[in-house]
């Protein structure tokens, strides 16, 4: 795990400033979404047609970042029908590699660690 978390470290001291800060704010958004949803689920008869057949998954936004050494971070958030039970997911691939909420938190560390640093407050003045 460690391994995995050094190498996001250096994806992120790839990425230029603005996507830097377009991922950290795609992040937080992530973040909200997930905290509401984590432990949510639900169930719908509205539309029986449709529940009756097989179990549907439906992309609601992707996230793609690449660096130019071609690594790659996708943030699928994904709902999912069952029947009648709905429920949201999160699908983090880091380089072809899943990994669950946690690298989220991490790289969410890393860049608050990044922006919000003593440097980096006398580089904006």
């Amino acid at each position: 795990m460690a391994d995995v978390l050094d190498q996001a470290q250096l994806f992120l001291t790839e990425l230029s400033t603005d996507e830097k800060s377009r991922l950290y704010n795609d992040l937080l958004a992530i973040k909200d979404v997930y905290l509401c949803n984590k432990d949510t689920s639900f169930y719908t008869f509205r539309k029986i047609w449709r529940a009756a057949r097989r179990s549907t998954e439906c992309r609601k936004r992707t996230f793609h970042y690449q660096t130019e050494n071609n690594q790659e971070l996708t943030i699928h958030q994904i709902h999912e029908q069952r029947l009648f039970k709905n429920h949201y997911r999160i699908q983090i691939l880091f380089n072809q590699q899943e990994f669950d909420y946690h690298f989220i938190e991490q790289l969410l560390q890393q860049l608050y660690a990044q922006h919000f640093s003593y440097s980096s407050q006398i580089s904006y003045a």
